[in-house]
């Protein structure tokens, strides 16, 4: 159990001792959840840190109007939305599912307060996490209406993305894409195609399939043009 914790990064520069208090005194969760299994649902509270320590997940996000959903495949070190703990609205925006067997650990929101803040470490790598996720998003919106095409795109799938890398699938009609963009659907079906012989991505019916967006995140217009 030590060893799971050391792996997460919110126990990064604890000490042995002070993994080993917390374990005294936190009341911790695991959980073994077979291949398909719903681990949380998109709208339903958020009451607790919950963390995949070994294995993989599939999340599934629904847009408010129901024209498109995000489908991404992650990987440990994982957190199930820690920005959803508190706040207007704390409620899971996207719904989590194992991708095989997989491990989670969960904390109470509870014990976040009346114990775990007590150690400076685990808040200020709550803290970096949180506004890091915050600084990398906001980054993302004011940087996305001055792309080209492509990269526009390529945005529109990294701000509502939990992870920028894995494999992601989105479930999206070609008039609703160019709808959401401000864009002709002829211009956004070639951006689409050029991202395609690119190799970046895969373009199915009502779907466009992304096998790396780290590769595809990397994808930069200049560089074809060169």
């Amino acid at each position: 159990m030590y060893e799971s914790l050391m792996c997460l990064p919110y126990f990064q520069g604890m000490s042995k001792d002070e993994i080993t208090a917390i374990l005294d005194k936190v009341k911790l969760v695991f959980n073994r959840h077979s291949d398909g299994e719903r681990i949380a649902a998109q709208g339903s509270p958020c009451n607790s840190l919950t963390l995949l320590v070994r294995g993989k997940l599939t999340s599934k996000c629904v847009a408010p109007d129901g024209r498109y959903t995000l489908i991404e495949e992650l990987t440990t070190p994982f957190a199930f939305e820690p920005y959803s703990l508190f706040g207007l609205s704390p409620t899971y925006r996207s719904s989590y599912f194992a991708n095989g067997e997989c491990d989670t650990l969960t904390i109470e929101k509870s014990y976040l307060f009346n114990e775990l803040s007590r150690y400076n470490i685990f808040i200020m790598n709550l803290m970096n996490l949180l506004c890091q996720r915050a600084q990398l998003k906001n980054a993302q919106i004011w940087n996305a209406h001055q792309l080209p095409l492509p990269e526009k795109i390529v945005e529109f799938i990294a701000i509502r993305s939990e992870s920028q890398e894995g494999c992601k699938t989105l479930q999206i009609k070609m008039d609703d894409l160019a709808d959401i963009l401000g864009e002709t659907r002829i211009n956004v079906s070639r951006a689409l195609n050029l991202l395609q012989k690119c190799g970046l991505i895969e373009l199915r019916r009502k779907e466009i399939l992304i096998p790396s967006f780290k590769q595809l995140a990397a994808f930069r217009v200049e560089a074809v043009n060169e």
